[in-house]
């Protein structure tokens, strides 16, 4: 079979699985909301409640060399926080419907696309959070909000390329999920979230800029929505690529692993 009856194959089978994958993302929603109050509000409040709380501590500390502080907090953290969310559900994606993979013929990269399209939603949520920090900000979108789509679209493709690289190697070890946590919490210290990145030495500012995909997506969130300029094409290009690499490496292992996945699970 060639690359493009392959690709034909796998572009058919997600328009018939289509129902499913919808099915996958509910449940996946309704299971995180289930035994709360006030539900799916909670998608909108938390990250309020949380830039709250960090713009009351950090706010004070760099309140002279970052302006508009909640934009520029807020921004960093929903971009941050898509990445790190959708590579954590994506992680166990695969493992945890071990069963449902036993029990059924169904290509297996359902699992993993459903928990990125149940991130998605999640970061609309939050999008519905960011309208109401620029509302009380008084930052209001300029034309240059159109970029916005294409940053994200960026950032899909690496988010989906790094969570099935965690999902291919949480089968075979399940350390991975461990590892990740303590690797994303270095992450989120070494993206400049809460601090403008101005602070750090100059070595390690030409490392977050060149080697921290993060720090792309985030940086251009914050030139759209707070400085109301377009992305820097250096910017774009490197995030481009970082999506393409890590989607393309994604594919390429899951692909070569597939068979035996079921194995493991």
């Amino acid at each position: 079979m060639t690359f493009a009856d392959k690709c034909r194959l796998t572009w058919k089978n997600g328009i018939r699985y289509l129902p499913l994958l919808k099915n996958l993302v509910a449940r996946e929603l309704k299971k995180k909301y289930r035994q709360s109050v006030l539900g799916y509000v909670w998608c909108v409040l938390n990250p309020l409640l949380v830039m709250i709380i960090m713009n009351l501590v950090f706010s004070r500390i760099f309140h002279n060399s970052i302006e508009n502080f909640p934009v520029y907090l807020f921004a960093g953290r929903m971009m941050f926080s898509f990445i790190t969310d959708c590579s954590n559900l994506m992680l166990h994606s695969i493992v945890i419907n071990g069963q449902l993979m036993r029990k059924t013929r169904i290509p297996y990269y359902v699992f993993p696309l459903s928990a990125m399209g149940c991130s998605a939603v999640n970061f609309l949520f939050q999008l519905i959070a960011f309208i109401i920090v620029l509302i009380f900000t008084g930052t209001w979108p300029s034309i240059h909000t159109i970029a916005f789509p294409l940053v994200c679209l960026e950032m899909f493709g690496f988010s989906f390329g790094l969570g099935l690289l965690l999902a291919v190697s949480e089968i075979y070890a399940r350390d991975t999920n461990y590892l990740f946590a303590v690797f994303t919490t270095a992450w989120m210290y070494l993206t400049p979230l809460f601090y403008p990145i101005s602070v750090l030495p100059e070595l390690m500012q030409k490392l977050i800029t060149w080697l921290n995909p993060a720090y792309y997506y985030v940086n251009m969130a914050r030139s759209i929505f707070l400085d109301h300029t377009w992305p820097a094409l250096e910017m774009l290009l490197r995030g481009g690529i970082a999506a393409a690499l890590f989607a393309g490496l994604g594919l390429v292992v899951y692909s070569r692993v597939k068979k035996q996945m079921i194995l493991y699970v």
